[in-house]
């Protein structure tokens, strides 16, 4: 699947907000080492490595459009390192202060694989920080989702589409973690409401991750129609003070 890493950017995106939580959470330290897994387009691994100005930041992530992106917003920071790899990739050891993660694990399939190599990639005492939306982490998208494919006839095209997203219950994810070696384990999740002042706002939401993997099969006349359909029952949303949906996402912390 390909990203548009310019619509990722521009688009609100809540995940930003969460991302930047995520890294005060973390207790980001002058001199850490930090991996930064599905770094994107690198805004976020900019903010860590400034938190970190005397130590490095190394940022992964599979999408070629999105490594790019990422080279270009890092080219004047000197403490950042990029690789164009996976997760399911990684062969660090002993490397690293702290792994952090933000809006990329729902995308990973093998997770219990890629926090067993996360927590290799740590020095001893390390820590790691992940938060991913979790299941069932927006009611409206989903359903809107499938009204857009109800309305348009296309149940039989994804009929046989397994789920782009893996969302591990919170119990799961802390068995990640407790089963790689990570002590002082703590998952827990948060409820958000994400407000767009208009439809727009919110189908450029939408594009620019979610709706990403049910667009790829459909040739362009098609994703126009889609996208059309799946916005505007968001109408059903709109509040005085804008569209506003719920959102739940889930954060783990592990020590090694």
């Amino acid at each position: 699947m390909r990203w548009d890493a310019e619509k990722y950017d521009s688009a609100k995106s809540p995940q930003t907000d969460a991302g930047r939580e995520l890294i005060e959470m973390a207790s980001v330290k002058a001199g850490d080492s930090i991996l930064d897994i599905g770094c994107g387009t690198g805004r976020l691994t900019c903010e860590l490595a400034r938190l970190a100005h005397k130590g490095t930041v190394v940022g992964i992530d599979p999408s070629q459009e999105m490594f790019n992106k990422a080279r270009k917003a890092t080219s004047s920071t000197d403490n950042i390192a990029l690789l164009n790899i996976a997760a399911q990739e990684m062969k660090f050891k002993n490397d690293f202060d702290l792994v952090y993660s933000n809006s990329a694990f729902q995308w990973i399939k093998e997770q219990a694989d890629a926090i067993a190599r996360s927590y290799k990639a740590l020095k001893p005492d390390g820590r790691i920080a992940v938060q991913l939306p979790a299941k069932d982490f927006c009611w409206a998208m989903m359903d809107n989702i499938r009204s857009a494919i109800s309305a348009l006839g296309l149940e039989s095209k994804y009929k046989k589409m397994e789920s782009p997203w893996r969302f591990p219950l919170k119990e799961e994810m802390e068995g990640f973690l407790k089963d790689a070696g990570f002590g002082k384990v703590d998952t827990f999740y948060k409820e958000y409401v994400l407000l767009f002042e208009s439809i727009n706002d919110v189908l450029d939401w939408g594009v620019s991750a979610g709706l990403r993997p049910f667009l790829a099969p459909l040739n362009e006349n098609k994703q126009e129609r889609f996208k059309y359909a799946f916005a505007m029952e968001f109408e059903n949303y709109r509040t005085e003070k804008g569209i506003e949906l719920g959102f739940k996402r889930l954060f783990a912390f592990g020590e090694k």
